[in-house]
């Protein structure tokens, strides 16, 4: 069996499972809503603290995991705003929607991927990438919203959400600890790593429990414009780019599976929060969280030679 397959087997059951506990087995909304609340503010904040905070990253390829990431993002928001200035244009909360699908990323769904294929060295990587492009898609995000919405209460919010966003702080820790050469305590390193292991398993399965199957007949043009970015756009944009600036083998791949990967579902939160066409969103998220299944074993079979 392909290597690429393998490691999406166990991440595709752990979606099933939280989709069935949730809408064949009736796992309630209250469990739902803690879990996600411990994974994102808890877990996964444990998971790259301990990821950055005892690893040589000396090796790095610093800038050009940055200058890449950024380079695709800015690339992929582009498409998305001359598809609404020429081509097909739709109302300001559905270009909301439809940015975020086509410029948002799930950074679980990306984490697992790199654990279950290169273990502690690709996740790393993959802590360096998220804090990246966490940061980079709150701000674009949040610009779209501004814009569309012709208000400026987005803007109010932006600092808020990034010296707040968990993930970031994470990150950040793990590196303020081992750049400042303090790390972590053997004691300390083995809680984090425990829980960070918690991390992954419990992201997906409330990845496969806020999937909605239904209603996704209005969105079809939003959903395979957006798909097209997200599964055939962003990988080849960053394949290309990151080889042009010098990226090469693991770091180049945990560089291109990180934008492979389907929007997040903390597009729906925004949506919500900030005005966006929340329904399409939904249908946005579903879709190309399923679709992932599909498109993320022949990019994994394209790159995994070459590493």
């Amino acid at each position: 069996m392909p290597i690429a397959v393998e490691a999406l087997i166990p991440i595709i059951l752990t979606v099933l499972i939280g989709y069935l506990a949730r809408h064949r087995f009736g796992v309630g909304e209250p469990v739902w809503n803690g879990l996600e609340k411990l994974t994102y503010y808890l877990f996964a904040p444990s998971l790259l603290v301990v990821s950055l905070a005892n690893k040589p990253l000396t090796e790095l390829a610093w800038g050009q995991v940055l200058l890449t990431l950024v380079a695709v993002l800015l690339l992929s928001s582009l498409i998305v705003i001359c598809w609404q200035r020429f081509i097909r244009p739709v109302d300001g909360p559905s270009f909301t929607s439809m940015f975020q699908g086509g410029v948002r990323f799930n950074s679980f769904i990306a984490l697992a991927l790199v654990d279950n294929l290169f273990g502690a060295e690709g996740l790393m990587v993959g802590a360096l990438a998220t804090v990246v492009i966490v940061v980079t898609v709150n701000i674009l995000s949040v610009s779209a919203f501004s814009v569309a919405n012709r208000s400026d209460g987005g803007w109010r919010k932006l600092p808020g959400q990034l010296i707040t966003n968990p993930l970031i702080l994470g990150c950040f820790a793990g590196l303020a600890l081992n750049l400042s050469g303090v790390g972590l305590t053997p004691a300390l390193d083995n809680l984090l790593l425990m829980l960070g292991k918690t991390a992954l398993p419990m992201a997906l399965l409330s990845v496969g429990a806020a999937l909605r199957l239904g209603n996704v007949r209005s969105s079809v043009d939003m959903i395979a414009f957006t798909s097209a970015i997200q599964f055939i756009a962003k990988p080849v944009a960053a394949l290309f780019v990151g080889q042009w600036l010098g990226l090469e083998g693991l770091t180049a791949v945990v560089v291109v599976i990180f934008m492979a990967v389907p929007t997040a579902p903390s597009a729906y939160v925004l949506a919500r929060q900030l005005g966006g066409n929340h329904q399409a969103m939904a249908s946005i998220i579903t879709v190309q969280t399923v679709l992932a299944f599909f498109t993320l074993p022949v990019t994994l079979s394209l790159l995994l030679p070459v590493v």
